[in-house]
């Protein structure tokens, strides 16, 4: 079998953490789901949670373990607080320039207001974003396409922003649109003060998907608000949530309530 590079990768990592600590053949061990999450605990240190998720999962595809709860969901990254909300709403506007501005406003309304992915913000167009009977919606195409609803207080500032743009809403000028990096690069590079939060888009969509399970939305409309296809992928959000479901199981029972 051929292996991608980011799986050979993850797979050269486990091997070297089984040959120092006596475990024996990799292969063999893949097939252990307790010598795999000591490995993410002891050989993994540092690594940020969502880093963590993805190599338990890449483990658990690789040891061919497919079954549902076989391995646990890595932690979506906290959600922002309210006052973190408030400080990069103001950072965002209070950028170098107008242009600069418009380009904060937008990637802070459509990561924390609709949720939206980096991909996604980098080929969203201008005439994506719509104000119908009084509500701001976006348009959002690619692999999970959907109209979401922009949270307040984003939504009016995100169509004037919208009004003054042609083409690519974020960063009009830019013409490469392939990589998610456009968005988080140019997120990094806000200017704000040393001690101030940074926008991070997970760290948003993370805020975007906790604020809808805190309101009470039906758990089959976020997943379409968000563009998740399973269900059971809300469990690494509603872990911040208090009094969400805790486990697959707890929210395939209150996803069947909310059906009926």
């Amino acid at each position: 079998m051929v292996l991608s590079p980011r799986d050979a990768s993850v797979l050269r990592r486990f091997e070297d953490f089984c040959a120092l600590e006596g475990l024996g053949p990799a292969p063999r061990a893949l097939g252990d789901a307790a010598v795999i999450e000591a490995f993410l605990e002891l050989g993994c240190r540092g690594l940020a949670a969502h880093s963590l998720g993805t190599y338990r999962a890449t483990l658990g595809r690789l040891s061919g373990a497919r079954a549902a709860g076989s391995f646990p969901a890595s932690l979506a990254p906290a959600p922002y607080g309210s006052a973190e909300v408030v400080a990069l709403w103001s950072m965002a506007h209070h950028q170098r320039s107008a242009r600069r501005v418009d380009d904060a406003i937008v990637a802070v309304a459509t990561l924390l207001g609709a949720g939206l992915r980096p991909g996604e913000l980098a080929v969203l167009d201008a005439t994506d974003v719509r104000r119908r009977r009084g509500q701001v919606s976006v348009t959002v195409r690619g692999p999970y396409p959907r109209d979401v609803a922009v949270l307040e207080p984003f939504a009016v500032e995100l169509v004037e922003s919208a009004t003054r743009r042609n083409g690519y809403l974020f960063r009009p000028g830019v013409s490469v649109r392939t990589t998610k990096n456009l968005v988080n690069d140019r997120c990094a590079r806000l200017v704000r003060d040393g001690d101030e939060v940074r926008l991070t888009s997970g760290r948003a969509r993370a805020t975007f998907i906790c604020s809808h399970l805190r309101s009470g939305t039906t758990l089959d409309e976020l997943c379409a608000l968000a563009g998740l296809r399973e269900l059971e992928s809300l469990l690494r959000y509603a872990r911040h949530v208090e009094g969400a479901p805790r486990s697959k199981a707890a929210l395939r029972a209150c996803a069947q309530r909310e059906r009926r």
